[in-house]
């Protein structure tokens, strides 16, 4: 019986000498992406992802930007080259599950639903008895799964995830299998009992605070240059509720954004003009 812990090798093993590929696996294929281009134009599923709710995939999420997606929330309609960009990754993730099958791992309870403390979620994948959660990357997001860093660094909450689907299953054993997009390398990263979180308690956790009329404190602090300026931090610029969350900044004026020739810099407090241009 083949263990979970020899997936990637036995991935690229039957990659390299080639094989028969059987039918069944090549129908869970063509089912799976079936699925996913009706889900693609579903206006149906459009309308369910507007919605604010507390869901196994988002409870890692800030406090704060938690608190922002119940209460001030932004509509966010995906540009048609955001959605390609999610619908193939959601096809690279099936095509691994699909690797795995080919490579004779036991994989099962596809999307399977689960339920823990009165939130749903839907796992990938059984694989070989351990929880997988399969993860598309970028190459520089992919090192904190080949080199193991996720632990320590952790913007999107996955490890709350996968924490919280282990809790649902009584599993002690989880995964991810993660795939580089941009060169197909593969990693696969084992969460052991040690390293899960308390997903439940998580959960209440969140329920406190969305239930509150305030938001909690600022998720992380401004950075600030040589010159005395000082910034949004990395994990800020990226928000959508960055307006709302910084609107006292700069002396109640808001933030100022200022378009450098390396992106765009979202200032907190201006105490030296920036020589570039200003978006108003």
């Amino acid at each position: 019986m083949k263990t979970v812990d020899t997936l990637v090798k036995d991935i690229y093993e039957i990659i390299d000498s080639g094989i028969e590929v059987h039918e069944d696996d090549m129908k869970f294929l063509l089912s799976f992406i079936e699925r996913e281009v009706h889900t693609f134009f579903s206006k149906e599923e459009r309308e369910k992802n507007r919605k604010a709710t507390l869901r196994m995939s988002n409870i890692g999420k800030d406090k704060r930007k938690m608190w922002y997606d119940f209460h001030e929330p932004i509509e966010q309609d995906l540009k048609p080259n955001e959605r390609i960009k999610f619908f193939y990754g959601h096809l690279l993730e099936g095509f691994l599950l699909f690797l795995c099958k080919v490579a004779n791992h036991d994989v099962r309870d596809m999307q399977k639903e689960v339920s823990l403390n009165d939130i749903k979620g839907h796992i990938d994948a059984v694989i070989d008895d351990v929880v997988v959660d399969v993860k598309t990357s970028s190459s520089y997001g992919f090192k904190k799964f080949s080199r193991g860093e996720l632990f320590s660094n952790d913007p999107f909450g996955y490890v709350y995830q996968i924490s919280g689907y282990m809790q649902a299953l009584d599993m002690d054993e989880g995964a991810f299998l993660a795939i580089d997009k941009q060169y197909g390398d593969l990693a696969l990263l084992s969460v052991e009992d040690m390293s899960t979180l308390d997903a439940s308690k998580r959960i209440d956790e969140l329920r406190e605070v969305i239930a509150k009329s305030e938001p909690p404190v600022r998720c992380y602090e401004e950075q600030v240059e040589n010159n005395g300026n000082r910034k949004l931090p990395s994990e800020c610029r990226w928000c959508h509720h960055k307006y709302n969350c910084w609107s006292d900044s700069n002396n109640g004026e808001g933030i100022r954004t200022f378009k450098y020739s390396n992106g765009y810099r979202y200032f907190t407090h201006v105490e030296k003009e920036p020589k570039v241009e200003e978006l108003l």
